[in-house]
């Protein structure tokens, strides 16, 4: 798993707020921009409509960043361990009739994980790898420009949450790049 990378320059001396230098050599003309949801990262491995593995993502530590270790992993979740109940609880509510076999990555939702942004009355998860899926949360008319997407973003509403706001934005690439930008990054 590779990290997203925010295609705005960010000051990291003071707010670590964007600024308008776009940093990302990015094709958006060939690019869907999708709603980034605010959740918990968990991939699942599906088997003829049935989850059978459920990974979390797992950030380096400090020490492993002070050795050059960067990028985010998925680990395997447990379903008896306390810190995994809501991942779980997620799964259970979600139907996956439609998915095919393969390791889907996506977010648990709800009202249970990261504070509910989204307004979800249960937890769920949203599959944003599978592109049946990912097709609910494509926007339109996304500008790319500092100033515009700034204003976009501040009316934007959530395509799957319950009146709540936006947390940013995703483009997908037709090549399988991916760079991002979240409301809060703006000053």
């Amino acid at each position: 798993m590779r990290k997203i990378l925010t295609i705005f320059d960010r000051n990291w001396e003071t707010n670590r707020k964007v600024n308008e230098k776009l940093i990302v050599d990015f094709d958006f003309k060939n690019a869907v921009a999708t709603e980034k949801l605010d959740g918990m990262n968990i991939r699942l491995t599906i088997r003829q409509h049935t989850v059978v593995r459920v990974e979390k993502r797992r950030n380096p530590s400090k020490i492993q960043k002070q050795k050059g270790i960067t990028e985010p992993w998925y680990v395997d979740a447990i379903e008896s361990a306390p810190e995994d109940k809501w991942i779980y609880d997620a799964v259970k509510n979600t139907n996956f009739s439609d998915v095919s076999d393969g390791e889907w990555s996506g977010e648990a939702l709800g009202k249970n994980i990261q504070g509910n942004p989204l307004n979800l009355e249960h937890n769920q998860v949203f599959l944003f790898s599978y592109p049946k899926w990912r097709e609910r949360i494509v926007l339109k008319n996304v500008p790319t420009t500092f100033d515009a997407l700034r204003d976009y973003l501040k009316n934007q509403k959530s395509l799957i949450g319950n009146k709540a706001p936006i947390e940013g934005i995703v483009w997908h690439h037709i090549n399988g790049d991916m760079v991002k930008i979240k409301c809060k990054d703006f000053a």
